[in-house]
């Protein structure tokens, strides 16, 4: 079971906002979303689903930080709702992502 680096998925959480609000003119609508606050506890418990799922010991900080800016973006595309959104249901879309962003990020 990998340990979550609650400062690199923050990091994440907060970079995916921050990229999420450059492109809130094309969809994005924060007026009608939960609270920031309530959206990054969800995105944070969500991505140390994923992270302590993994059977290694450690995941990179890089690869914690990427996982909770996708699981971040996720949340905002699916306008806030979480119903669909799970570690079941995130993991294998990541393990691509993984593949082709970090090499050795991917399960062995």
């Amino acid at each position: 079971m990998a340990e979550v680096d609650s400062v690199r998925v923050y990091r994440g959480i907060y970079g995916g906002f921050s990229l999420a609000m450059s492109e809130a003119m094309d969809g994005v609508q924060f007026s009608q979303l939960p609270s920031s606050d309530e959206i990054a506890r969800i995105a944070f418990e969500l991505t140390g689903e994923v992270i302590e799922a993994d059977d290694r010991p450690t995941l990179a900080g890089a690869q914690q930080e990427f996982t909770a800016m996708t699981v971040v973006l996720a949340i905002l595309e699916h306008q806030g709702k979480t119903d669909s959104l799970s570690a079941r249901e995130i993991t294998p879309p990541l393990l691509g992502l993984w593949r082709l962003v970090g090499g050795q990020w991917p399960r062995p």
